[in-house]
């Protein structure tokens, strides 16, 4: 029987933590798996009810910092014995790398799930942590990629080997994404005909660039009614709410914070919004898709230049240039989606049945 072992944070909140549900309950359905969850705090599991019974739990309830919980980590790690561990956190992902070669003394399998283009998220001119990267992630057996700009960087300015790595797109449950879709909720759009109403989702952080992206719409103004709703928390709420006050922006600009089931909001929308600085592979947009719903995008790095078919599924521009961004949003408006045609793409190119293939040959061992 193989032993599975996944490590996360929370199971909660981020598309990270929604392919290791996909992932362990997948996992869980075949009898010769023994799929064991870890997670490393008590709050901020939202998803547990989706969790599939097979599945044992262990819950570290860390209320710090996770580095001072390693030890810990690694504890559990010896105690569960898996013939496979798989680890998709960022941070933890570099500082559990130390302790490889001597886990491998009970013949662990270490995968990495990397989220993030890394280059944009550390400072790769350090040498120090440029050479810890390049020793230490090397020390997994795999790493898995999901988009072709974080491949790239993980070569070229990582120098991870390029045999260790496997380019694997996410996956998202699109029966589940429809079926949410049409539970009821407490948000209706207002009956206004002469305004494009427009939905972000996602942390409010500085990654995801609300601040470039409430200027952007404030340029708008009065040439194009729009509304824009933004579902998420973090600890940017208090500047984004002070800016849409600075700028008059409060019948325009809506904070709904975070939903657990955006799904039935999304749908209502003429169309979803990015203006992320940077990003992995970015759920949120495939499930828009998912609902025929199409996209516009900052053209960042993590994937974008793979989810767009421009004019097909969406449109993409580059946000820090107003000229660049009226130019996309007027193509956006001009474009006659084909909500069909993107439900139907979006099946082919990212539904769980597509992609969770690949992954069970990472874990088996066979080729790509």
């Amino acid at each position: 029987m193989k032993k599975l072992l996944f490590i996360s944070t929370t199971l909660g909140g981020g598309g990270a933590e929604r392919i290791i549900l996909y992932l362990v309950n997948e996992f869980a359905k075949d009898k010769n798996n023994s799929v064991t969850l870890l997670l490393l705090k008590k709050e901020g599991n939202t998803y547990l009810d989706s969790l599939s019974p097979q599945v044992k739990m262990i819950n570290l309830n860390i209320s710090g910092r996770i580095r001072y919980a390693i030890i810990s980590i690694i504890r559990t790690i010896i105690f569960v014995k898996p013939t496979t561990c798989y680890i998709g956190l960022d941070k933890l992902n570099i500082m559990l790398s130390f302790f490889i070669p001597f886990l491998k003394i009970w013949k662990i399998q270490f995968i990495v799930r990397e989220t993030n283009v890394l280059s944009q998220q550390y400072n790769y001119r350090n040498p120090l942590i440029k050479l810890s990267y390049k020793i230490f992630y090397n020390l997994y057996d795999k790493i898995i990629a999901q988009s072709k700009d974080m491949q790239d960087d993980l070569i070229k300015i990582w120098g991870i080997k390029p045999q260790k790595i496997n380019l694997i797109n996410n996956p998202i449950d699109i029966q589940n994404v429809t079926k949410k879709s049409n539970e009821s909720t407490s948000f209706y759009l207002p009956k206004t005909n002469n305004k494009i109403n427009l939905v972000a989702i996602g942390r409010l952080n500085h990654q995801k660039g609300y601040d470039i992206l409430i200027q952007r719409m404030y340029e708008l103004k009065p040439n194009i009614p729009f509304n824009l709703y933004i579902l998420g928390e973090g600890e940017l709420r208090p500047f984004i709410e002070q800016e849409i006050l600075k700028l008059g922006l409060e019948p325009n600009i809506h904070l709904l914070g975070f939903h657990q089931n955006p799904y039935p909001i999304l749908k209502q929308m003429d169309g979803i919004i990015l203006s992320s600085r940077h990003e992995g592979f970015p759920n949120v947009l495939l499930e828009a898709n998912a609902l025929g719903i199409p996209i516009l995008t900052n053209r960042c790095p993590g994937g974008i230049n793979e989810i767009i078919l421009e004019g097909i599924n969406g449109i993409s521009c580059f946000f820090d240039s107003k000229e660049s961004f009226q130019n996309g949003l007027k193509l956006f408006l001009e474009t006659e989606f084909d909500a069909e045609n993107i439900k139907e793409l979006t099946r082919k190119r990212y539904d769980l049945s597509i992609i969770l293939p690949s992954y069970k040959n990472v874990f088996n061992n066979e080729q790509q």
